[in-house]
């Protein structure tokens, strides 16, 4: 196993730490012109890693076990797929607030088996088989994409290969995303560009739609609560946020807030719609 770090224009000690742990080291100055950050810094991990079987991506605030590679690469080969991806653990209140309801969204249009209008897959950690990311075209097929794992999943799968989403979550930790600002950032980052590449100038009137009908979706069963089919629709929401926050170790109790999580999320989308523009670790994206 070869462990490949790309040092993205980092301003601190990235590059010398990973190189005192034994970990090969590519530095890059940032994207050239048609290329997004992420994608731009994971194709130099590829070049550099040219003559491997398997290629694991997996972001800079993910902490692995030991036994993940050959637990996902035994997984994929049972399952004959082309990529297998699985999210990672957080603490904190975006796991138990805000992800239960974004990702319940997520996984309606994304179904875990690969047959949605997209295939499912999140950049905290995708394993995909070397053969098949080189005839898709790899990353030069995406350069500049802001939306790299739900890309690649779906360039994989349309390439004719197999992809799955599978639960790992035992064997990942991630720190990026634990407080309710650092979500907020972080899917708005992914959103913003996701839309605009996905509908061109009708993304954020999409955005904004989608915004009011979820935050009246969530909104609803609240300011409605004497009537007994609100009483039914509450129950149903706390249902999905309890079987999500059970699967990622969260409080199950936390399933009595599922509407207020829907209503946020509703706000989150109508605020990608009137606010252009994200920043991430201090950069601006898309």
């Amino acid at each position: 196993m070869r462990v490949v770090v790309v040092d993205d224009a980092s301003a601190d000690a990235t590059a010398a730490v990973a190189r005192s742990l034994g970990a090969e080291v590519v530095e890059s100055s940032g994207p050239p012109d048609g290329w997004a950050g992420k994608t731009h810094a994971m194709h130099l991990g590829v070049q550099a890693a040219q003559d491997e079987e398997w290629l694991l991506f997996v972001d800079a605030d993910v902490t692995c076990t030991p036994d993940l590679v050959g637990r996902l690469v035994a997984t994929a080969v049972e399952l004959g797929a082309d990529l297998v991806s699985s999210a990672g653990r957080g603490t904190g209140p975006a796991w138990w607030f805000l992800l239960p309801a974004f990702n319940t969204l997520v996984f309606e249009g994304s179904p875990p088996d690969g047959r949605g209008p997209t295939a499912l897959a999140v950049g905290h950690c995708v394993l995909v088989r070397r053969v098949s990311f080189d005839a898709a075209g790899g990353w030069e097929e995406l350069a500049g994409t802001h939306a790299d794992d739900v890309g690649l999943g779906t360039l994989i799968r349309d390439s004719g290969g197999v992809v799955r989403f599978v639960d790992a979550s035992m064997l990942l930790t991630t720190s990026g995303i634990d407080t309710l600002a650092d979500c907020w950032r972080s899917l708005r980052k992914s959103i913003q560009p996701a839309s605009r590449e996905m509908f061109g100038p009708w993304g954020r009137p999409l955005l904004l739609v989608a915004g009011l009908l979820h935050l009246a979706y969530g909104l609803v069963p609240v300011l409605r609560w004497r009537s007994p089919w609100s009483w039914l629709a509450w129950f149903a929401q706390a249902v999905s946020h309890r079987e999500y926050v059970r699967r990622v170790g969260q409080p199950e109790i936390s399933a009595v807030l599922a509407p207020l999580s829907w209503a946020t999320i509703g706000v989150f989308l109508v605020d990608c719609a009137l606010r252009p523009g994200a920043q991430w670790k201090d950069r601006r994206v898309g």
